[in-house]
């Protein structure tokens, strides 16, 4: 029942800001505050970013927590230490401590209070803590980290961020602390926007280089990611051992990931992340290419269609099970594409596997609500 619980304050949405979340915490002792952590924000890759230096500091013999968002198919996977979920009791319990102490926090602030707590409870050496949503007012933007990360901007939530990268860069910026190393990959306007936000705040920002090292996610684009993530491991003085062997080991499910022989998932749910899949798609050699996609309302669709027309022969368009999905009518209309409508995430993949031959791809990109289905 305490889950079902949790689960209900979905309902009122995001929020941002951290009066609610503080208000909790402060309830709770502020286990935040004896937390040593690494906060990573960005539009794409934040979650890769996480896995991969979680992996590198549990190789080094640190025990890490890691909180990152969604989840695919368990909640208990967004809170995790050394690659262990939180079992479902110990959640549990967490809830029923912050239940009474409830007063108006969304899901999201619920849910970053138990992670803290948790990670307070358990010790854990570091914690390796991915934004919600923007930077500036998320829920996790209540810690003063070690380091600093943010990943890749581009447009994305700009109904709640803003709708130049100018703006979105400032809200992510949002995380920048005194004298706190800032790693960044962002380029033209978002570097601009992020080292004007560092200065001010006296601290040094680090542009890292990818390196050519084994790496446990595939796809070309993690090797970006990875570089984020190994300079975070260099300023921590991690030795060159633990990053390879964090690297190779890294697990980070359900990214650009071949789940069968000719079924390849990926979590890209934005303008952005279908780009980069799109590029990787491009590399494969299929002799057709059938996608199945539902994506979100509050994407940018019509573009994201569109981009994965340019690299689909066939699409079926469907609808997770999710208030937020767009309805797959909509989504057709802005293709001329072969195309095929079939509601349920399940049936439109029963539906891909019946139509391809043996020398095809099916590809599931677009939300990762549908990736999570699948």
């Amino acid at each position: 029942m305490t889950l079902e619980w949790l689960y209900s304050l979905e309902h009122f949405g995001t929020k941002l800001g951290l009066e609610r979340i503080k208000e909790l915490l402060n309830k709770l002792n502020n286990p935040q505050s004896n937390l040593k952590c690494i906060h990573v924000a960005g539009t794409n890759g934040k979650g890769s970013v996480c896995a991969f230096l979680s992996s590198i500091l549990k190789a080094n013999g640190y025990k890490v927590g890691m909180y990152t968002s969604p989840h695919l198919k368990r909640f208990t996977e967004r809170i995790q230490i050394n690659g262990k979920e939180i079992e479902e009791a110990k959640l549990n319990q967490l809830i029923e401590k912050i239940k009474p102490l409830y007063t108006n926090q969304t899901f999201f602030e619920v849910t970053t209070a138990a992670a803290f707590q948790y990670f307070n409870e358990e010790n854990v050496d570091i914690a390796v803590l991915e934004v919600g949503l923007g930077g500036r007012l998320d829920a996790t933007n209540v810690i003063t980290p070690l380091i600093s990360i943010i990943t890749h901007i581009s447009l994305d939530h700009t109904h709640v961020l803003g709708k130049t990268i100018n703006q979105i860069a400032k809200e992510k910026s949002g995380i920048i602390k005194e004298n706190i190393p800032v790693i960044t990959l962002a380029k033209n306007d978002a570097l601009k926007t992020i080292k004007k936000i560092a200065k001010q705040h006296n601290s040094k920002v680090f542009i890292p280089k990818k390196q050519s090292l084994e790496l446990g996610l595939k796809g070309n684009f993690q090797k970006e990611n990875a570089a984020l993530a190994i300079k975070a491991a260099e300023l921590l003085n991690i030795n060159k051992t633990a990053i390879r062997n964090g690297l190779k080991n890294a697990i980070w499910p359900r990214r650009f990931e071949f789940i069968e022989k000719n079924i390849l998932v990926d979590c890209a749910h934005n303008l952005d992340g279908i780009k980069s899949l799109s590029k990787e798609i491009k590399k494969q050699k299929y002799e057709k290419i059938i996608t199945v996609t539902g994506i979100l309302k509050d994407k940018d669709k019509s573009n994201m269609v569109k981009e994965i027309a340019g690299f689909s022969d066939y699409i079926i368009f469907t609808r997770p099970k999710t208030d937020r999905a767009e309805d797959p009518k909509e989504l057709q209309k802005h293709t001329t594409k072969r195309s095929e409508i079939v509601l349920d995430v399940k049936e439109a993949l029963k539906k891909a596997k019946k139509i391809a031959n043996p020398g095809d791809l099916i590809v599931v990109a677009g939300s990762i609500y549908t990736v999570g289905e699948i």
